[in-house]
């Protein structure tokens, strides 16, 4: 096995193993710690896309950042609190219309980056990645404390990368997007939609079969939310592309052997998250229970 395979390989064994751990172990309180854990990386790597060199100006980042995070913190796992579903609903409602956003600015790349690349919005847009997926995963782990809503999110976005791969080496002549990420293709992205697709009704069939029965009309809606969020999880992962190649890098950063940064990992779910919780907010009435 080549040495690069093989870190990829250990490293993302390591990385399934402490986040079962962490999802299936911990209670909601200490999983919001973790995540606050996972995500101190992701904000130091954010600040080398936003340009800021400088321990000191990194410092003040991470700072001003915390001020945001720990009250919403604080408010959420404070002993006998339940957060609500109002406020998720609302929070990642408003992050997909940042994704939409996101979409037509990877669109019309390398066009319109004056419009992005000030150090002020770059870090506005890492508060609004970062943010809702932390409040995204800590919501799932509060509805399902046996972290199984958080396992079915991760693989549903693993899927569409894994069957990327495969797909794009078999077949992907045609560019997805040149000028953001040379190896993605056409082939690729279709392949992983359908990943994504079969591994999205096989878990709807689990769900009928031992849980309760599904409507045909809920099937093909939570179908098209599978699909829907497969798409944005795409636009993820171009938007960190689009990131990088702004600041001139290959990967968000070197803390993860053969896979870069934190970053490199969760482009994809930072977009997904969001479409996710909504859903699953809505299609299952959990608004009009309030």
């Amino acid at each position: 096995m080549p040495k690069l395979l093989r870190q990829r390989v250990v490293t993302a064994l390591v990385m399934l193993l402490v986040l079962y751990a962490g999802t299936a172990w911990l209670s909601p309180t200490w999983y919001a710690g973790f995540l606050s854990l996972i995500m101190l990386p992701a904000l130091m790597e954010w600040a080398e896309l936003m340009g800021l060199n400088r321990s000191r100006d990194k410092a003040l980042w991470i700072l001003f950042v915390t001020t945001i995070v720990v009250p919403v913190l604080i408010m959420l796992v404070f002993p006998g609190a339940v957060p609500s579903a109002i406020g998720v609903a609302v929070v990642s409602a408003l992050a997909i219309i940042f994704w939409f956003m996101v979409f037509l600015a990877i669109s019309v790349y390398p066009a319109g980056q004056q419009y992005w690349e000030a150090t002020w919005k770059l870090g506005a847009m890492g508060i609004v990645c970062l943010l809702p997926t932390w409040i995204g995963l800590f919501y799932l782990k509060v509805l399902d404390p046996t972290g199984m809503l958080v396992f079915i999110l991760i693989g549903l976005v693993s899927i569409v990368d894994i069957g990327a791969y495969f797909s794009g080496r078999a077949w992907g002549n045609k560019k997805l997007a040149l000028a953001l990420s040379p190896k993605k293709s056409w082939a690729g992205f279709w392949g992983g939609m359908a990943s994504c697709a079969a591994l999205a009704t096989l878990i709807l069939w689990w769900v009928h079969t031992r849980y309760q029965p599904l409507s045909v009309d809920l099937w093909i809606l939570l179908l098209a939310a599978a699909m829907l969020m497969a798409v944005f999880s795409v636009v993820g992962d171009l938007f960190e592309s689009m990131l990088k190649r702004h600041r001139g890098v290959k990967d968000s950063g070197r803390l993860l052997p053969g896979h870069g940064g934190f970053l490199d990992r969760i482009d994809s779910l930072m977009a997904a998250t969001p479409i996710y919780v909504l859903a699953l907010l809505v299609l299952s009435q959990g608004l009009a229970v309030l």
